[in-house]
């Protein structure tokens, strides 16, 4: 079973090929739009010498994340599911994060205007994933001794945890964790992959603006 992965959630644009849940190849850019995502896929696929027929999945962060690199990596992932007629996995960013260390722990990354998503896991289940401004968060984590880890994608918070040796920050999901993601998220098809949209948590910054 070969699976495709995309994540153009952040800074990176992370394509990869797996068979079996085993990583057979990435490709992994920073710095470039995610407008050259197809380009991305077309190079994975012929790296490996298959064809999109070959993939019986796809999977792709939905968010939170950048707006515009959720919007092009959501829209290719549909796409392609519809046209190839395969299941499609969603996969929370924080999700993510969370698979790639032990829990119980705490996920977080900037929302912007002093925010931050944020979301707790045990080693059963997870707590729905929020927005709220970063000091109401960090007091929470504060207060929790159980806690593991916390883990941040990106450094914007990162001086608010000096000190703290269970601090963790990443610039990108790493393609274990993307793997690891994708084993527990559930699949979508049909009508379902239609109607699917990016995870985005708040409004646009626009959008609050707007409301103002």
């Amino acid at each position: 079973m070969r699976a495709l992965i995309l994540d153009t959630s952040g800074p990176f644009t992370t394509v990869l090929i797996t068979e079996h849940h085993q990583l057979s190849t990435s490709h992994i850019l920073r710095d470039r739009p995610a407008e050259h995502l197809h380009e991305q896929i077309h190079a994975s696929l012929e790296n490996l010498c298959i064809t999109p027929q070959d993939l019986s999945q796809i999977a792709v962060v939905i968010g939170p994340g950048s707006w515009t690199g959720l919007n092009i990596g959501v829209t290719a992932a549909k796409t392609l599911a519809q046209i190839l007629e395969t299941p499609l996995i969603p996969i929370y960013t924080l999700d993510a994060l969370a698979a790639s260390c032990a829990k119980p722990s705490w996920t977080l990354m900037n929302a912007g205007r002093n925010q931050c998503y944020y979301a707790r896991y045990s080693t059963s289940d997870s707590q729905e994933m929020a927005v709220d401004p970063i000091d109401t968060v960090i007091q929470q984590i504060l207060a929790d001794s159980n806690s593991v880890y916390v883990v941040e994608y990106g450094d914007t918070f990162k001086e608010r945890f000096t000190g703290n040796d269970k601090y963790l920050s990443m610039d990108r999901l790493p393609p274990e964790a993307l793997i690891a993601a994708l084993k527990t998220s559930g699949s979508i098809e049909g009508a379902d992959i239609k109607s699917l949209t990016p995870a985005y948590l708040q409004p646009s910054h626009v959008e609050q603006d707007a409301s103002h």
